[in-house]
């Protein structure tokens, strides 16, 4: 079954596919929304790299959004790259996406190690020597997702 697909209200702010993609890239950070088995949603902000068109993201081996993750694969992920207040106007210019998918965990540590390689080198490229000192220190108690987006939308009021 696909993610649901509601139509935007705004649609006059609504962005394109590849607009949407272009801010998934932008951003640094995003949400990351599980559910739980009895229905509880869990949102945690978390860090992330495109690779080949899927999300990458890192966590710790256990937890929350792992035992989540177990019970039911399907994800959503919210970046906001613009966010500013217009107090004049009691509005907001932003611009935000939000991806639909199904969360993977990598088991094979030859794919975690280049999925954390390419998350490491977004944020600290200038310093690959620490990016894989510390994948080799720390492959073992890393645990690395792979999100395979069904639906991306994308809103913005510039």
């Amino acid at each position: 079954m696909s993610p649901p697909s509601h139509p935007m209200r705004r649609q006059d702010r609504e962005l394109s596919e590849p607009e949407a993609m272009g801010l998934l890239q932008e951003a640094e950070w995003g949400v990351l929304a599980t559910v739980d088995e009895d229905g509880w949603p869990y949102a945690v902000p978390v860090n992330h790299v495109m690779v080949e068109g899927e999300l990458i993201i890192h966590c710790a081996t256990v937890g929350h959004k792992l035992d989540n993750l177990a019970f039911n694969a399907k994800v959503s992920y919210c970046v906001v790259t613009v966010a500013e207040t217009l107090p004049l106007d009691l509005a907001t210019r932003y611009a935000s996406a939000i991806a639909f998918g199904r969360a993977e965990l990598l088991t094979d540590d030859q794919a975690k190690c280049k999925a954390l390689r390419a998350l490491g080198l977004r944020f600290a490229k200038e310093h690959p020597d620490l990016v894989e000192r510390e994948i080799e220190q720390d492959l073992g108690r890393t645990a690395v997702l792979r999100i395979h987006m069904e639906r991306i939308t994308g809103k913005a009021r510039r």
